[in-house]
């Protein structure tokens, strides 16, 4: 299977470019306009996100914080690439959160080991969680307990694998909007109500989800 790479560039001939000289590993899916990005995120699951450094209207480092602020994003390795190789842009590029920049005048041989290395690693460890008879498969966005595919919106499968994630200590609500909403303006309240609409979806667990007051943790019934 191919691995799924979304790569947001404003000149179609350069998306055009590397899906080409990349097609024998990746699957890439091209986009030029960087505002498009909730769409993107709605209608895919990749493995990795490519962004070029300099674009008109959003730039790479502004659409980073957008992508990986948003309640889609599943939380794959986001890459940086630009023609631009000085030490300000390689240093504003790693602070912004990427993997790894990657410089236009590397070889195809190693941008494609990078990408994939990178890739790789992220699947092998974090592709799984698991807690007692519930298993959160992160690759395929399937939730089972005791085997049994629990129905879960992908909100719901990142919250409950922040949880899990914290687990054994607990979690506060600050953290946890952070980690989901990012700067968006959300009322503590909010995450009481995604809980009791998930705790029925699992009611079959062995553990169950606490809240007291601005902590919020894992205890088994």
């Amino acid at each position: 299977m191919k691995l799924t790479l979304v790569y947001f560039d404003d000149q179609i001939q350069n998306i055009d470019m590397w899906k080409e000289l990349l097609e024998d590993e990746f699957h890439v899916i091209g986009c030029n306009d960087a505002l498009s990005y909730p769409l993107i995120l709605k209608d895919n699951h990749p493995h990795a996100f490519l962004l070029d450094v300099h674009m008109p209207v959003m730039d790479g480092h502004m659409l980073y914080k957008k992508i990986t602020e948003h309640p889609l994003y599943n939380g794959c390795p986001v890459f940086f690439i630009s023609g631009d190789i000085s030490d300000e842009n390689k240093i504003r590029s790693y602070e912004s959160g990427a993997v790894d920049f990657l410089s236009r005048g590397l070889s195809v041989e190693e941008i494609s080991l990078r990408l994939s290395n990178k890739i790789k690693f992220y699947l092998h460890s974090s592709t799984m969680l698991e807690l007692g008879n519930l298993r959160i498969d992160v690759q395929s966005l399937r939730t089972t307990i005791n085997s049994v595919t629990i129905d879960l919106t992908l909100l719901e499968m990142r919250l409950l694998g922040i949880f899990l994630r914290a687990f054994p200590q607990a979690i506060t609500r600050t953290e946890v909007i952070r980690k989901i909403w990012g700067d968006e303006a959300v009322k503590p309240g909010t995450i009481n109500t995604h809980v009791t609409n998930l705790r029925p979806k699992i009611e079959q667990w062995s553990h169950g989800i606490k809240i007291r007051e601005d902590q919020i943790l894992i205890q088994p019934k």
